[in-house]
């Protein structure tokens, strides 16, 4: 409109410092949110990233990136070793496999943390909280899966295995573009 300001077309974010150092910003978290008491007979991970920048966002550490070693890295509660594995630097999504029956299902999420050394004795920590809850004993639980990003959810009768659901619903008027051709729905869930 005429009589608004011009505003200017960045925005009104600020943009993070940069770095003369390389800096390494550890990431970890559960791969699913949440995980249920169900789940403890089956294989849990937890998901690491080791992104390296010249940027200095939150947690980022310097490293020396002289070697090209990989990261030891090790997930704890507490004194509890949790799951250890080797994870290279600029990584995404790396999964360390471990074992949900050594805990119990509570409502509070598990403070966790992880921690990880770089050649020279280089240390890098995270910390993320892990949610393992009891079973619902009514109605259902939707999961995410920060694999993929995709809602996971059982069938509307609670029995089945979780899959990826379409989140998306059409409440007002779509002009046909589905109501004569359902199988639109199969092909876009085809598509991810």
């Amino acid at each position: 409109m005429s009589s608004e300001p011009v505003v200017p077309p960045t925005g009104q974010f600020s943009f993070p410092s940069n770095s003369s150092q390389t800096l390494l910003a550890l990431r970890c978290s559960p791969a699913l949110k949440p995980y249920l008491a169900s789940d403890a007979s089956t294989p849990a991970a937890f998901l690491i990233d080791t992104p390296v920048t010249y940027t200095q966002i939150a947690n980022a550490s310097p490293i020396d990136t002289s070697t090209t070693a990989n990261l030891s890295v090790t997930i704890s509660l507490g004194s509890t070793t949790l799951a250890q594995g080797s994870v290279p630097l600029n990584a995404s999504k790396i999964p360390l496999s471990f074992s949900l029956a050594q805990l119990t299902p509570t409502m509070n999420p598990y403070n966790i943390t992880c921690s990880a050394t770089y050649s020279g004795g280089q240390t890098f920590n995270a910390t993320t909280m892990l949610s393992f809850l009891p079973d619902p004993t009514t109605g259902s639980a939707t999961k995410m899966d920060l694999r993929t990003g995709a809602l996971l959810a059982r069938p509307a009768n609670g029995s089945g295995e979780y899959s990826p659901v379409f989140p998306v619903g059409f409440y007002t008027a779509f002009d046909g573009y589905i109501a004569s051709n359902l199988s639109i729905l199969n092909e876009l869930a085809e598509q991810g």
